[in-house]
């Protein structure tokens, strides 16, 4: 590996690397993505309240089905003249089930009306009016943040060409390499001195499993704990 280079285009990758953490930390970025995380659980709602809705539908269709049942227990009830004391009771007894029964089947259905009606004028209403607001907002930090973005990547231009034209000068085996590590290290450097038997990426002492590799300048290794790349300088 040509460590010269490779620790040349390290350098220029850092700075846009140090330009897109600043702009993922960014007052603009971060606002932008709170009205997104608003404007997502707001449709989430209205998602909620859509189903919801529907099933105060298919509780109404039940309800409607159970009064139709009942029409027809009723139509099937025989309340004969009475002509005992106790078959009075009886007649008494049965009416008033049957008033309780249809008393219960008004009562659902005229509350999945009150809840649909709840969910048509208040809930559904109250919730696309955030959604209007939210969404004039959000289209307001979008462009704050676009006109931030370009202001990082206008001021990189120059170390962003730079690294272009590096990538093509450099050797295919050693960008393979870099860019291998830079896939699976969260954090720059990946390519780190080896120094007085440790890693001076993780700070870990390795010299029992790579000193044998690091006998001379340039040589290098894979940290077998943070997985960068250390060179002997």
């Amino acid at each position: 590996m040509d460590i010269e280079k490779i620790l040349e285009y390290q350098k220029l990758d850092f700075v846009l690397y140090k330009a897109n953490k600043d702009f993922a930390n960014s007052e603009e970025n971060k606002r932008a993505q709170m009205y997104r995380k608003l404007r997502n659980d707001l449709a989430e709602s209205l998602i909620r309240l859509d189903k919801e809705a529907g099933e105060n539908f298919n509780d109404i269709d039940k309800a409607i089905t159970s009064y139709e049942n009942f029409v027809k227990k009723l139509k099937a009830t025989n309340l004969s003249a009475p002509k005992t004391i106790e078959q009075a009771d009886k007649n008494e007894e049965t009416i008033n089930a049957l008033i309780s029964e249809l008393n219960a089947i008004q009562k659902d259905i005229q509350k999945c009306f009150a809840r649909l009606q709840e969910i048509d004028t208040k809930d559904a209403k109250e919730v696309k009016q955030k959604i209007g607001k939210v969404l004039s907002e959000l289209k307001n930090a979008e462009i704050i943040r676009n006109d931030k973005r370009n202001e990082i990547i206008s001021s990189i231009s120059q170390e962003g060409a730079a690294l272009n034209k590096m990538q093509s000068e450099l050797a295919p085996e050693d960008l393979k390499i870099y860019n291998k590590v830079k896939s699976s290290v969260n954090r720059m450097p990946y390519i780190v001195e080896y120094r007085d038997g440790n890693c001076l990426g993780c700070g870990i002492e390795i010299k029992s499993e790579v000193d044998a590799k690091l006998q001379k300048s340039g040589d290098t290794a894979e940290c077998p704990h943070c997985r960068r790349i250390v060179y002997k300088k």
